[in-house]
């Protein structure tokens, strides 16, 4: 067939796109452009006056499946800690993604991440000092912009630089499928993701909250540990102002990270995820373990799980590797699957949207955030009251009245 008689590409459709930019990076001629839909959702766009019709787009869009991409094997399992108390500290839980990243730094590779550029847009940065790596530390929960990162990655891999990926699974599902081969020096780590909203969705909160303070948002952290003692913060968020500094919102009152638990704003394929499951794109997967301790007895002090436990799931054997070589800042210890995923269930399965999804996204034009608060972000009472038990009790006696439960059971 000529080039005349081709076929424009067709992508796959809006509910199951995942913005990896796959098919944005592997355009030779730029004739995709990622479009913002009204809830900053991205989508590629492709212009048919530049497209050539080589169908490179549909052969790495991961969602197509038209590539050979395999998942890893069964996984290993391990509950993580890092030894420097500082470093755990800034970490949003154990610190494990913070052992691997500097580890790579340490051998003279680049790591890229999630970091928050002009205006707080979330976009993939790299990092290749340890001070660069702070950016991106710590949960961020919305869509980030990937642009040419896969572009620049292919450059330093073909290089042969050692190169860290930390993403969403599906975002790891399309820098490999953009890579269309194996590379050795290339390691991947992606989280038991919740989903992630569009950017238009915070942008909306965020300008919200500039007006409420009257002053500009500079970072936005949605579980920060306590700078006395390290411990999760489990009844507030941290807003960081240009002239304010930190700002405490109690959890009660966080109406964006309340709508992001309800599943109320998540981008629509986040809700037929096809990265998430058992074995992985990944050679790393991590979490939170929240589940620690329900499977086996956790025998370290219960400080340990208030500092923060990270959940790493080795998942290949270069991962199985690459673990030797953090012992020196690592603790670490072999858990279960079972365990690891008996409370987190994204590990395995997507996200069941709000019922009232629907209708905010109708109503999210036409009205404030504090009218689309009051409607669709508020606790339950049950949330509330285990939000004030959580609050108010320390956590040493949470853990009794656990065991107490268990017994009386």
């Amino acid at each position: 067939m000529d080039k005349q008689n081709k076929k424009i590409p067709q992508l796959c459709g809006k509910d199951l796109c995942t913005a990896c930019h796959a098919c944005y990076n592997i355009c030779s001629k730029r004739a995709i452009v990622m479009v913002e839909d009204q809830y900053g959702e991205l989508h590629p766009q492709i212009n048919d006056n530049l497209c050539v019709k080589c169908g490179m787009c549909e052969k790495v869009c991961p969602e197509l499946k038209q590539n050979n991409l395999h998942r890893n094997g069964e996984p290993e399992i391990y509950a993580c800690w890092l030894k420097d108390s500082e470093h755990r500290k800034e970490s949003t839980s154990g610190g494990a993604a913070f052992a691997i990243s500097s580890a790579v730094i340490r051998q003279g590779g680049h790591v890229w991440g999630a970091a928050y550029g002009k205006g707080m847009y979330l976009t993939y940065t790299e990092a290749n000092t340890l001070k660069e790596l702070k950016a991106i530390q710590k949960s961020k929960y919305t869509q980030c912009y990937v642009g040419e990162a896969f572009k620049t990655i292919k450059d330093e891999l073909d290089n042969g630089d050692l190169v860290l990926f930390t993403g969403t699974g599906c975002h790891v599902k399309g820098l490999r499928s953009f890579l269309r081969k194996d590379y050795p020096n290339l390691m991947t780590a992606d989280l038991v993701c919740h989903g992630v909203p569009g950017q238009g969705v915070f942008r909306k909160y965020k300008e919200y909250l500039e007006s409420k303070f009257n002053d500009e948002m500079l970072t936005y952290i949605p579980r920060p540990k306590r700078e006395t003692d390290g411990q999760e913060g489990q009844y507030y968020s941290l807003v960081y102002f240009k002239n304010k500094g930190n700002v405490k919102i109690e959890r009660k009152d966080n109406s964006y990270f309340i709508g992001f638990q309800h599943n109320l704003f998540l981008r629509n394929a986040c809700h037929y995820c096809q990265s998430n499951g058992k074995e992985r794109y990944s050679d790393f997967t991590l979490a939170d373990f929240w589940g620690l301790g329900k499977i086996a007895p956790f025998t370290h002090p219960y400080k340990e799980r208030t500092l923060g436990v990270s959940m790493l799931a080795l998942n290949s054997s270069k991962a199985l590797v690459f673990l030797k070589k953090l012992k020196k800042d690592l603790n670490y210890e072999q858990r279960s699957y079972k365990e690891a995923s008996i409370s987190n269930t994204q590990y395995y399965k997507s996200a069941i949207p709000s019922p009232y999804r629907d209708e905010f996204r109708n109503e999210f034009f036409n009205h404030s955030w504090d009218e689309l608060a009051s409607k669709y972000m508020r606790f339950s009472m049950k949330e509330y009251i285990l939000y004030i038990i959580k609050k108010f009790t320390p956590p040493y006696l949470l853990s009794y009245v656990k065991q107490l439960a268990k017994w009386i059971k």
